[in-house]
């Protein structure tokens, strides 16, 4: 079969377009150091990318999830700790008026008390990022109101229980609050601290039964405070977790789109080559004119 200059061109035209796009291509890959950069280039490959590519962006919302309930859960430990400190110097004050029952004495101790009581209020309503932390699912509005003559602590009408929890993996979520009504019994602690204060200052000492009273509040909170820290080692748990589902992610990806440094140089080599040697073939039987288009 004769073969004419114009399919020799054409054959000749075809060759060097195709190398060109071959090394497009493979410098493409070589600037992003990815080797599938469309679903074309590996469809099988590219399925699993864009599964991966989910997994890893499920696992960055996990992350962030565990975190914001790690510092949610470090303010509550903060706040109950702090409450046990409130309710530990109520009781050192309750025990000095008992052993010192001057009547200006009991009133100097009244008066510790009262604001032994606004110290406990206001942390029990102890806010993180505008929520407060012991509002149950009411984060918005404070749960322990203090009334204008401080003769009681209310709490907020639509209620101070409920737990919260935040998705941390694939079907698995963690506690990130300790709701009023368990962290504090209620009002009970107010409660406690308002009737020794209105005693106080009418003269009469603390009751052995409201010592107790303090001494049951104050390992209630400390009993909290313990669960507060037994939650936030199951969100360490959980960060480690995804540390770890992280990086096997990362592997796993790393293995279907990355490209392997030297075999890509090699092949970019190899096809620069081809072309220069296509050229090579071109400049010898094409027109000038054609040659300088192809180059």
């Amino acid at each position: 079969m004769r073969v004419t200059e114009g399919s020799m061109a054409y054959d000749l035209l075809s060759n060097v377009n195709r190398s060109k796009e071959r090394i497009l291509q493979l410098q493409a890959q070589l600037a992003t150091m990815k080797r599938v950069l469309k679903p074309s280039d590996d469809p099988q490959a590219a399925q699993v990318i864009m599964r991966l590519n989910g997994m890893l962006e499920r696992n960055t919302q996990f992350q962030k999830n565990v975190a914001e309930g790690n510092a949610a859960m470090e303010t509550s430990n903060s706040g109950l700790e702090r409450f046990s400190d409130i309710v530990q110097e109520s009781r050192q004050v309750m025990t000095s008026a008992i052993n010192n029952p001057d009547p200006a004495a009991l009133a100097t101790y009244a008066d510790r008390i009262d604001q032994l009581l606004s110290d406990a209020v206001d942390t029990a309503n102890t806010q993180f990022n505008g929520r407060y932390v012991f509002g149950g699912l009411q984060t918005t509005d404070p749960p322990f109101i203090l009334a204008a003559d401080r003769s009681a602590v209310t709490v907020n009408p639509n209620g101070i229980s409920g737990t919260i929890q935040y998705p941390v993996g694939e079907g698995v979520s963690s506690v990130v609050n300790i709701d009023g009504q368990e962290a504090f019994n209620g009002t009970q602690p107010f409660d406690l601290l308002i009737q020794v204060r209105d005693a106080l200052r009418t003269g009469v000492v603390p009751t052995q039964a409201q010592l107790d009273g303090a001494s049951a509040v104050l390992n209630h909170v400390n009993d909290k405070a313990s669960k507060a820290g037994s939650l936030l080692q199951t969100l360490g748990a959980n960060e480690d977790q995804l540390d770890e589902q992280r990086a096997q992610i990362e592997t796993l990806l790393s293995a279907q789109q990355d490209v392997d440094l030297s075999d890509l140089v090699m092949k970019l080599k190899r096809e620069e080559n081809s072309l220069d040697a296509a050229l090579n073939v071109a400049a010898r039987i094409l027109p000038t004119s054609l040659l300088d288009f192809l180059k």
